[in-house]
């Protein structure tokens, strides 16, 4: 397995800007999702490197004045900064919704996209609360690397109204259109769910994959997973193997020219 993750600290607008390496070979990006950062996918990184793949990871916060567009070219910044571009695009759970908007925003970077567990499709007025459930929450937080990164994006000067903006936007503003621009682009593209998610419910992922007009991959809970541990809407770094594998499995669908290293 590679053991070796390098942090990279770019600066984008007079402000720091870092993303996460592992890995050698074919580029391949990785966004986080909301309030998280690369690092805390570490796990999910080495294991995607274990397939041939340089993995980046770039954290796509933005503290001040957040907007979709900016968190998109915050991740163009970073995937040319590292030498990343093109290449196909994870984006798990928020970082799928920021995936989305760089597909249409910077076609010419992406090569294929795949969201992860992602909130795609307009929740309407659904409160914060009844979407993201106790048990959710504590899955993360009890997770020791995520944990360490949503404190310190909300401990960041700006941290605590950026996740609240941008917890509003994915919240309630409508998609549709967007992921029918992601479609029009005709890159490659998958959404990827796990059955049981109990954040973002599968149902999101079924009208996101409509949407797209691509396949729908779900990761089932009976599949030799004992329960405490079937995959839910943390399982690319709480299972990070089976998430590199099926995700592997995935973009040599999606780019059977491409073969990894």
């Amino acid at each position: 397995m590679t053991s070796e993750i390098k942090r990279y600290r770019l600066r984008h607008r007079a402000r720091p800007l870092d993303v996460w390496v592992a890995g050698e070979g074919k580029p391949l990006v990785l966004l986080h999702g909301w309030g998280l950062s690369g690092h805390a996918y570490r796990g999910a990184l080495l294991a995607l490197a274990d397939h041939g793949y340089r993995v980046a990871a770039p954290g796509v916060a933005v503290t001040e004045d957040w907007r979709i567009e900016r968190a998109a070219e915050f991740a163009a910044e970073a995937m040319a900064g590292v030498d990343a571009a093109p290449a196909p695009i994870i984006g798990h759970s928020f970082g799928g919704v920021i995936g989305a908007q760089l597909t249409i925003d910077h076609t010419d970077f992406v090569e294929a996209f795949v969201a992860v567990d992602s909130p795609l499709v307009s929740l309407g007025s659904v409160r914060l609360g009844r979407i993201m459930l106790p048990g959710a929450h504590y899955r993360i937080v009890g997770h020791g690397p995520a944990a360490a990164a949503l404190l310190r994006s909300a401990t960041t000067r700006g941290g605590v109204e950026s996740l609240w903006r941008s917890a509003r936007w994915f919240l309630g503003k409508p998609k549709d259109e967007v992921l029918t621009k992601v479609a029009a682009t005709g890159i490659p593209r998958a959404v990827l769910w796990a059955e049981n998610d109990s954040l973002i419910p599968l149902g999101i992922g079924v009208k996101a994959a409509k949407l797209l007009d691509c396949d729908l991959t779900v990761i089932h809970s009976n599949n030799g997973w004992p329960g405490a541990r079937a995959p839910d809407h943390d399982w690319p770094f709480r299972q990070p193997v089976h998430f590199a594998n099926t995700v592997a499995g995935i973009l040599e669908g999606l780019l059977p020219q491409e073969k990894t290293p």
